[in-house]
C-alpha cells in the first residue's frame, strides 16, 4: 500500500533502524477480506526482488510464506555475521518459522503485506513506540506514543530464554505430550509449555514467600490432564531436591487412570491422583492448594478449603464468574454499568475476585491478583495467589470493608464468604 501515513512509518522506520533503536515490531490484525487469498509463493518472491532490484543486497530466496494462514508477524533486528539483519518470526496457528532479511528486503515485504493481509503496525523503539493503523476501507492512521518504561535492543541471534523447564529435559513433558520423544519442544504445545514455565515462576515466588522449607504436600483440585501437576511435583522434587507429596484431585475417571499410569512411568512416586470432586475431596493434610480454572463457585471451595486446613500457600485461576452476576443490584450512580450485558459481567467479574481477595486477606493471607498467562490465549487469564501470614493473624477491619463493598452492589450472596461465616 502507499499513502503518506505509510511512507511517513516506512521512513521512521528505515531511520531508527539505522540508529539501531527499534526494539520490536509486531504486525498484526488479519484483513478478514483477503483471508481465503494464498499468497504464491514465486509471485511474491517477484514483486519483492522487482522492488530493491536496484539495491546492492541480496535477494530474497525461497520465502514459501503462507500469509494468508499467519496469525501474527513479530520483527526483530538481530546480528548475523556482523551484519545487523531483521528477523521476521510468521506465527502460524500450529507453528513458527523465521526468515532473516535486509533492511530494503523487510521494506518491499512491508509493500506487499500491509494493508493487504494485516490491518495495524506497531513499532516499538527505546522510549516511544510508533502505530500505524488501517481501516477496512484502506484509510490509514498513524501515532506516537511514550514509552513508560525503556526498552531494550537486544541483537542476539540465538537469545537464551530463562525458562524453569527447558529443551532436552524434563521427561515428564515427553509423556504428557508436550515433548517429543527426543526431548524437542513440539510446534502445536508451544503455548502449553510457555503456560507451564509462567506457572512454575509464580508458583516458586510463592514458595519463596511462604514458610515452607521441607515437606511440601500439595493438592491440585482440577487437576485434569495433570501438565501443573507434574510439573510442580518435577519442580519440588528435581529442581528444589525436596521431598514431595502432590495429589491431583479430578472428576473423570479415565484421565485420573491415566495421569497415574503417566507418573509411574515418570518414576514419580510421590505423585497421585484421585477421582474426585473440589467440594466433596477427601484429601487432608496438605500445606499448599492449587485449583486451576475451577467453575464459578468451585474456586470459592477450593479457597475455603484451602483457609479451613491453613495451606501456607493458596493459588486459583477463577473462571466462569456467575453467582455474583445473578444477585448483582446496580442502581443509582452504578445503574450505567448494569445497562450492556459485556460490562455488567465484566464488572461481577471483578467483583467476585476483589471480595475473594479481600477474604483471604481478612483470613490471615498476603494475597496478590496478576495476570497468568497472555490474553491472547485465553480471555479467562488471572492467577490470585495467597501466601499465609506467620501468627494468628485476623484482619477485623477487612471484614467490615467486604460487607460494605456488597450493599454498594447490592449483593446479597458471595459464596466464599457464606462458607467462612457459617
Amino acid at each position: 500500500m502507499k499513502d503518506k501515513n505509510y511512507d511517513t512509518f516506512i521512513s521512521v522506520f528505515s531511520e531508527n533502524f539505522e540508529n539501531n533503536i527499534i526494539s520490536k515490531i509486531t504486525i498484526s490484525f488479519k484483513n478478514k477480506i483477503n483471508t481465503e487469498r494464498k499468497v504464491n509463493s514465486d509471485s511474491l518472491e517477484k514483486n519483492i526482488n522487482s522492488e530493491i532490484s536496484n539495491n546492492s543486497e541480496s535477494i530474497v530466496k525461497n520465502i514459501n510464506i503462507e500469509y494468508s494462514e499467519i496469525k501474527t508477524v513479530f520483527v526483530k533486528p538481530i546480528k548475523v555475521k556482523d551484519q545487523v539483519k531483521l528477523s521476521f518470526l510468521y506465527r502460524y496457528p500450529t507453528k513458527d518459522i523465521t526468515q532473516n532479511y535486509s533492511l530494503a528486503e523487510a521494506k518491499a515485504i512491508f509493500d506487499q503485506i500491509v494493508g493487504v493481509y494485516f490491518l495495524q503496525v506497531d513499532m516499538f523503539l527505546l522510549t516511544e513506540s510508533f502505530h500505524l493503523l488501517i481501516d477496512k476501507k484502506g484509510k490509514t492512521k498513524f501515532n506516537k506514543r511514550p514509552l513508560a518504561d525503556v526498552r531494550q535492543v537486544d541483537l542476539a541471534h540465538n537469545k537464551t530464554k530463562n525458562t524453569i523447564l527447558t529443551e532436552g529435559q524434563s521427561n515428564f513433558l515427553s509423556l504428557l505430550g508436550v515433548f517429543t520423544a527426543e526431548g524437542k519442544l513440539k510446534n502445536d504445545k508451544r503455548d502449553k509449555f510457555k503456560q507451564i514455565n509462567k506457572y512454575l515462576e509464580f508458583f516458586a515466588q510463592a514458595l519463596k514467600e511462604s514458610s515452607l522449607t521441607e515437606n511440601f504436600s500439595v493438592v491440585d483440585m482440577g487437576s485434569g490432564k495433570g501438565y501443573l501437576t507434574f510439573a510442580m511435583y518435577d519442580y519440588i522434587t528435581n529442581i528444589l531436591h525436596k521431598k514431595a507429596e502432590v495429589v491431583g484431585v479430578e472428576y473423570r475417571q479415565d484421565m485420573v487412570d491415566l495421569c497415574n499410569g503417566l507418573a509411574a512411568k515418570a518414576g514419580f512416586g510421590g505423585l497421585r491422583f484421585e477421582q474426585g470432586t473440589i467440594e466433596k475431596s477427601q484429601v487432608s493434610a496438605y500445606n499448599i492448594l492449587i485449583a486451576l480454572h475451577a467453575c464459578d463457585t468451585a474456586t470459592d471451595d477450593a479457597i475455603f478449603m484451602g483457609i479451613k486446613q491453613g495451606a501456607e500457600v493458596i493459588m486459583v485461576s477463577p473462571c466462569c464468574h456467575k453467582q455474583v452476576r445473578k444477585s448483582l443490584k446496580m442502581e443509582g450512580v452504578l445503574s450505567p454499568f448494569a445497562r450492556f450485558g459485556i460490562i455488567e459481567e465484566r464488572q461481577a467479574e471483578i467483583l467476585t475476585d476483589t471480595i475473594r481477595i479481600m477474604a483471604l486477606e481478612a483470613s490471615g493471607y498476603k494475597a496478590k491478583i496478576f495476570e497468568f498467562i497472555d490474553s491472547e490465549h485465553t480471555p479467562k487469564n488471572l492467577m490470585i495467589t495467597a501466601v499465609k501470614l506467620q501468627g494468628d493473624y485476623q484482619n477485623q477491619t477487612a471484614w467490615g470493608d467486604i460487607h460494605t463493598l456488597m450493599k454498594q452492589f447490592g449483593l446479597s450472596a458471595h459464596k466464599l464468604l457464606q462458607l467462612l461465616e457459617k
